[in-house]
């Protein structure tokens, strides 16, 4: 079976259970930078949480207001506090970014860890920190950079857990 056609697992820090729903890794898959012309696309990342168990149920972007280049991404923070705000009244919570790079096995650049660190330790949250996902255009999940950050800028990258079947 496609691995886009079922959801990924992962364990974070703290024994945060973190899954990510098969239409998220189809959103991802649809901004691939597939030719050397496509732009980074990015956005952010919503989930159900109950308890130790983080759902996540919606990737949003990239959005007309966002800046994006071959090798950039930078998004309209001002839009996407008010998506926050929105996607919260609707129970979804705010647990991180997304964004596409132009090679096959993504890796974080020094600016998205310095990005994501701001954001964990800036934001008003009661959460052990954030999801970072790096999309690459190798298939998923090869194709993806997937990583938890802390509060004070630690961070781990993240494998999927070994399904069961």
């Amino acid at each position: 079976m496609n691995v886009i056609e079922q959801s990924l697992e992962f364990i974070a820090p703290q024994k945060i259970n973190l899954r990510i729903d098969a239409s998220v890794l189809k959103h991802f898959s649809s901004n691939v930078q597939r030719r050397w012309w496509d732009r980074e696309a990015g956005g952010q990342l919503f989930a159900r949480i109950d308890g130790d168990r983080w759902n996540i149920t919606l990737a949003t972007g990239p959005r007309p207001t966002d800046f994006r280049s071959r090798f950039g991404f930078r998004a309209n923070r001002q839009v996407e506090r008010a998506e926050i705000n929105r996607l919260f009244q609707d129970g979804l919570h705010y647990v991180g970014d997304w964004h596409t790079h132009p090679e096959n096995v993504p890796h974080p650049s020094q600016a998205d860890i310095r990005s994501i660190s701001e954001i964990v330790d800036q934001s008003t949250h009661t959460l052990a920190g954030f999801t970072m996902v790096i999309v690459g255009r190798a298939p998923i999940p090869q194709g993806l950079w997937i990583s938890f950050h802390g509060i004070g800028g630690s961070y781990s990258s993240l494998a999927p857990k070994q399904s069961s079947h």
